[in-house]
């Protein structure tokens, strides 16, 4: 029976030497975790994978091979196997065995696309380390979709071209992996970004932007509230922030941080193709 007590889903991809950073991901999880976690790794059809066994030491939640038609359940890790794509509902991924041309099974580029049709703004992409750029069109798809992507940070990752790939407009956090389940957690519980003040003395969000216009230069007042809210929600999940007054203190000792809030805020425009930007990690 599905279980349709989630509201988020992420996802996962990776290729070379992508078992040791799925190792290192899935140690950092809590183990209340509240959604499904459904990993694409490529690997040899060939050869027998042993990758449920490998996460499942190193994992506090429950890890299961799909197989076929497989019910999502929040606090489950799903490994996709080697040779076959997958389709996401809002409460089941589905195994098909069709080829796609050009496309490494399982695609993650597939997987993530399905995915983000389905859970919009709740859906949450990954890319760790691995050669080649599977995974690059449907993080594009994802950020279109107002879902978050998140990428190894390539300086920390065994091969760096896959999370590398990704276009800097379309990237939402760069992490290590220890730091990946905890931020992970803070997205999903969410965040609160208060909107109006309350008559204390805390930040809400008009003074918060009047300070960065201020400070910084740039007014973020003439972007769409929606949008704000959403990719300042997840720069203080990302930076373990609670609230606007902490993530304003952050923002002043970590000056690099406000390119990364205004990268966010840039991508209400259309996301630049992969040659028109390259990327900064």
């Amino acid at each position: 029976m599905a279980d349709n007590s989630f509201t988020h889903l992420v996802v996962v991809g990776s290729s070379a030497g992508g078992i040791g950073a799925l190792s290192g991901l899935v140690s950092s999880l809590p183990d209340d975790f509240d959604a499904p976690i459904v990993v694409a790794q490529h690997l040899d059809p060939n050869r027998e994978s042993h990758l449920q066994e490998i996460l499942a030491r190193k994992s506090p939640l429950p890890v299961k091979t799909v197989t076929e038609h497989e019910p999502l359940q929040a606090g489950v890790i799903f490994v996709v196997p080697a040779n076959r794509h997958v389709n996401i509902t809002d409460s089941e991924i589905d195994l098909s065995s069709e080829p796609s041309s050009g496309q490494p099974m399982p695609s993650i580029n597939i997987l993530m696309e399905t995915a983000a049709g389905v859970f919009g703004e709740n859906f949450i992409a990954i890319v760790l380390s691995g050669t080649g750029t599977d995974g690059t069109e449907g993080a594009r798809t994802v950020s279109q979709a107002g879902g978050t992507v998140i990428i190894q940070d390539p300086d920390t990752a065994e091969f760096r071209e896959m999370p590398r790939s990704l276009a800097p407009s379309t990237v939402d956090i760069v992490s290590s992996l220890e730091e990946i389940g905890p931020v992970l957690k803070n997205l999903i519980s969410g965040i609160a970004v208060p909107e109006e003040s309350s008559g204390e003395e805390g930040l809400d969000l008009e003074r918060f932007l009047e300070e960065l216009h201020r400070n910084r230069g740039v007014d973020f007042r003439s972007y769409k509230r929606p949008t704000i809210l959403r990719r300042l929600g997840r720069r203080m999940a990302a930076t373990n922030c609670e609230s606007l007054d902490e993530y304003s203190r952050y923002v002043d000792e970590h000056p690099e941080e406000y390119r990364q809030l205004r990268g966010c805020a840039d991508r209400r425009v259309a996301n630049v193709s992969m040659g028109d930007e390259e990327p900064t990690y």
